[in-house]
């Protein structure tokens, strides 16, 4: 039986970039997306691999939404080996962040739904699916503008703030599931060129990112369980 990936906003940028590469490395791919008959690269997809490629609707900021979509995987006797909670937003508007003076209680509390809470939900739905008998990992897709030692300069109040959260999150999480054999990290995928806003001027293309993330996932121990990597395999500070 071919490896299994499950991968969370998978219709763009790194999350389709990771069905990409797993695919091509003979995985079994699922995808979770918000619209995914909109996505044009993941018909694209459908079409090359058939049925390597499951394709389902997830809003990952819906609890009802999240339950359909790890019922329906485990109707397919699908039994991750990794799961990457990749969907994330900028700001809770999606298209703009709100200054200091400006900022909305409403953008905020979506941001920290969608960054740091959906992937814990996520991730406790699919406990029940992973196999004790081999290591399974969970990826959570976290970001340099979470590490408080790192932060150098105002703004991002929602982003940076619920990647923080993310990141104690993969933390916590990673103690409740190491007796179950899943190793859990948080990663810093790099300033990556992606759809999402404000990263037109990044230096990093999708393909480099996670073809670095995947190195280090490839690598993961249970005794890492907990950390916080970058995509060259450097351990982030908090």
């Amino acid at each position: 039986m071919s490896k299994q990936v499950v991968i969370t906003g998978g219709s763009r940028g790194i999350g389709l970039e990771f069905a990409r590469q797993y695919l091509a490395r003979g995985y079994l791919v699922v995808i979770g997306s918000r619209n995914p008959d909109a996505s044009a690269d993941l018909t694209a997809l459908k079409d090359e691999y058939g049925e390597k490629i499951v394709i389902l609707s997830l809003d990952v900021g819906d609890d009802d939404s999240i339950s359909e979509f790890v019922s329906a995987i485990s109707r397919r006797g699908i039994h991750p080996d990794i799961l990457i909670n990749n969907a994330g937003i900028a700001s809770g508007n999606e298209k703009f962040r709100y200054s200091f003076g400006e900022l909305q209680s409403s953008d905020l509390l979506q941001t920290f739904r969608i960054n740091a809470i959906s992937p814990i939900m996520v991730t406790q739905a699919f406990a029940p699916l992973f196999s004790t008998e081999r290591l399974s990992k969970i990826i959570n897709i976290s970001s340099d503008s979470g590490s408080i030692s790192r932060k150098a300069r105002g703004g991002s109040y929602g982003y940076s703030s619920s990647k923080s959260a993310l990141n104690m999150m993969s933390k916590i999480s990673s103690f409740e599931l190491r007796e179950r054999n899943v190793a859990v990290i948080a990663m810093h995928p790099g300033w990556v060129r992606t759809t999402m806003i404000y990263t037109d001027k990044a230096p990093l293309s999708v393909d480099e990112s996670v073809s670095g993330m995947i190195s280090v996932i490839d690598d993961l121990t249970i005794e890492v369980t907990g950390k916080f990597y970058n995509w060259m395999g450097e351990e982030m500070p908090w």
